[in-house]
């Protein structure tokens, strides 16, 4: 068997084309014609210095230690799985600093490291870890094998020059052919899958190919394995991003799959500009740098959209995406140069040189985020996020999600919203529930709640009816609707936007209008939010919201179940919730106010005598206490066939435990009437406790 695979790949390797651009190596992202311009303009950069020495440093000390390629047995976290991530990004660098120092150390390492890998790679099985049905051999999962190669190609390409021919047709042959073939055709349904794990694996092949000259690899990977279009790396970008540059499975997998289809899209671009990639589909990739960046908090934390971990534009992948983008458009791009100057950090490339002079040139200009509208879908049709935000020191956003239902990685949960402030998260997300790279739980891979909680509706801060989430919990019926847009406006006190969807629960049609107003009467941007169920029949009507901070008061009267705990429910994530308190009131609006900071936030919504409230927390049936405690403030409506929920969250006051004085700490809203509200707009009436009133008319 092994005599024929290397018949066959010995056979496949010949110069791309006429076209391509570079014939000598490094082609990659690191070129031949960037290492002399470097290494004149090297100790000129000081932020591209202290980039390289790091590195360098980094290197220096590991050359002194053997070379470690173990047997694979382990899964994320664990020793073996550890070592091999380590190797590959230790590989790349240490080609790179062969190239930019011309120290031999450098290659003899990557050299002898990429020998021992190709002496096991044709011995090794599929992974024995078999948490994933697309297992690799190095790795547990086959999305890391992809990785290791995206990085492991590039160290090949920076030491091709310095290996004798035996050296390569034996790491060729052995290790990234075979390697190649496995990500494609042995796992041809990944290869051709419209997802991050489909983008991984052709970039991965499409690297070795042009690494190596092997334009049948280039080609599978720009085209799909037939090299029909129906798959591959252009129907990626076709399919994953919409018009605007917002990735289908949200900003944590916008984040994570940037790394390759940026830094593929530079490699494409050094070696076959004709194929004007940068351009391609109006400038896509370069929109989705920028949506990234606007995808997230003041902090550049990216909102907990989807499955979703702690990940900022500090990042790895940013600093390519930045650095590449840059580069690529830099007139339009000196806004990135303040956010990569404070990553303190450039890739060892030209593209990281230009952004580390033009920052020593003082060019930047600062990153303005913005309110946004990112449509989804690949023709810009499927529902959106917008992005509403206060222009004002405390950045106060609002997040509402009204997109598609985002691959494997997207959750039940139409119509959600979340709301920041002063870097803090005021109505949370949930994100996912893992720990990446912690083995002890599941080999940080997702975990049971992610699914039977975190992707379930009344995980988010949306309506749930009769206790089911959106679609029942049915992804291959999510995946076929998405909500519709219905306007996103601009004023001068407001900024908001309105979606309605008809598919989530059959039968029932439900609209939500979003909006940041200020206005003098209020201390700082209160969020609005206007909710509407209509529907012919009666229903049980839940609608959480997931607030983080310190309950201060409440204006109604409640039960705190002090002796015994209750789980909330049974099923569709009500069973992850415990039952803390439970109230109702005579008044015409419910009102809770808790501390998050320094400030107070009151939210506030119409509610009548039936209009149960509950006080609830994370964590019920959590066995290993995977998920966290954290606490919502719910509505339920019982046999109800309509109902308009208005809900005000007011930020006000302030609280400073140094100095020990408080302002402020309770809200200024005492009722609030919904005067009108149609499809597309709605007036409404805030009684405040001073006696005055504030109307408010949100519409296009």
């Amino acid at each position: 068997m092994k005599s024929k695979i290397l018949l066959i790949l010995v056979t496949v390797p010949f110069v791309l084309s006429a076209n391509t651009k570079l014939q000598e190596h490094p082609r990659l992202l690191l070129t031949h014609s960037d290492v002399p311009y470097i290494r004149q303009n090297l100790n000129d950069t000081p932020l591209f210095y202290t980039s390289y020495k790091i590195v360098k440093n980094e290197i220096d000390e590991i050359l002194n230690l053997p070379i470690d390629v173990p047997i694979p047995k382990d899964a994320g976290g664990g020793y073996t799985h550890e070592r091999h991530k380590q190797n590959y990004k230790e590989m790349m660098q240490s080609g790179a600093l062969y190239q930019i120092s011309g120290e031999e150390k450098y290659a003899i390492f990557v050299r002898e490291m990429l020998k021992e890998y190709a002496e096991m790679y044709p011995r090794l099985p599929l992974h024995p870890v078999t948490k994933s049905n697309y297992r690799g051999k190095i790795f547990w999962q086959g999305l890391n094998e992809s990785v290791w190669l995206v990085y492991t190609a590039q160290a090949y390409d920076c030491i091709y020059d310095f290996l004798t021919i035996e050296e390569r047709k034996y790491i060729e042959n052995r290790l990234l052919y075979p390697m190649a073939e496995f990500l494609s055709k042995d796992n041809l349904s990944t290869f051709n899958r419209i997802h991050n794990h489909g983008t991984w694996a052709v970039v991965a092949v499409g690297i070795t190919g042009y690494a190596t000259g092997n334009k049948d690899l280039v080609d599978k990977s720009l085209y799909g394995f037939y090299k029909d279009g129906k798959g591959g790396y252009l129907a990626q970008i076709n399919q994953l991003f919409s018009p605007d540059g917002y990735f289908t499975e949200g900003p944590y997998y916008q984040r994570y799959a940037l790394h390759p289809f940026i830094t593929f899209a530079r490699i494409i671009d050094n070696n076959q500009p004709e194929l004007d990639i940068f351009g391609y589909k109006d400038s896509v990739l370069l929109k989705a740098v920028e949506s990234q960046l606007q995808l997230a908090d003041s902090n550049g934390l990216f909102f907990y959209l989807n499955d979703a971990l702690e990940k900022t534009w500090h990042s790895e992948e940013l600093i390519y995406a930045l650095d590449i983008a840059y580069s690529k458009n830099p007139e339009n791009c000196k806004s990135f140069l303040s956010i990569a100057k404070g990553q303190n950090r450039v890739i060892l490339t030209g593209d990281g040189l230009k952004v580390a002079q033009a920052i020593n040139n003082k060019e930047e200009k600062p990153f303005r985020s913005k309110s946004v509208l990112l449509r989804d879908g690949s023709k810009g049709d499927e529902g959106a996020v917008a992005i509403l935000r206060a222009e004002n020191e405390d950045e106060t956003t609002a997040v509402f999600k009204y997109t598609s239902h985002g691959l494997s990685h997207g959750h039940f949960d139409k119509l959600s919203i979340s709301f920041y402030d002063q870097g803090n998260n005021i109505l949370q997300d949930y994100g996912a529930v893992r720990f990446l790279n912690i083995e002890q739980k599941n080999g940080g891979h997702y975990l049971p709640e992610n699914n039977s909680f975190a992707k379930q509706t009344i995980a988010h801060n949306t309506i749930v009816i009769d206790k089911k989430s959106h679609y029942d919990g049915d992804i291959n019926i999510s995946e076929n609707y998405s909500p519709k847009h219905l306007f996103f406006t601009q004023k001068d006190n407001m900024v908001a936007a309105a979606a309605e969807d008809s598919t989530a629960y059959p039968g029932i049609k439900l609209n939500r209008k979003v909006a940041l107003f200020e206005d003098s009467h209020f201390e700082y941007p209160i969020l609005i939010d206007i909710l509407t169920v209509s529907g012919k029949s009666e229903h049980t009507l839940d609608l959480p919201f997931y607030f983080k901070g310190q309950l201060i008061g409440a204006n109604f009267n409640y039960k705190r179940h002090l002796e015994s705990q209750q789980v909330f429910g049974d099923a569709n994530g009500y069973q992850h919730l415990w039952l803390e308190a439970e109230g109702k009131t005579d008044l015409p609006v419910s009102s809770l106010t808790f501390l998050n900071g320094n400030r107070f936030y009151s939210l506030t919504t119409n509610v009548t005598p039936e209009t149960k409230l509950f006080l609830t927390r994370i964590g019920a049936n959590d066995p290993n206490f995977n998920l966290r405690n954290d606490q919502a403030f719910m509505l339920r409506d019982d046999k109800r066939s309509e109902r308009a929920y208005v809900t005000i969250l007011e930020p006000h006051g302030v609280f400073n435990p140094i100095k020990e004085f408080t302002v402020s700490s309770f809200p200024k809203i005492k009722n609030i009437e919904l005067v009108e509200n149609k499809s597309d707009s709605s007036t409404l009436i805030l009684n405040l406790t001073s006696g005055k009133n504030v109307k408010i008319e949100i519409s296009k």
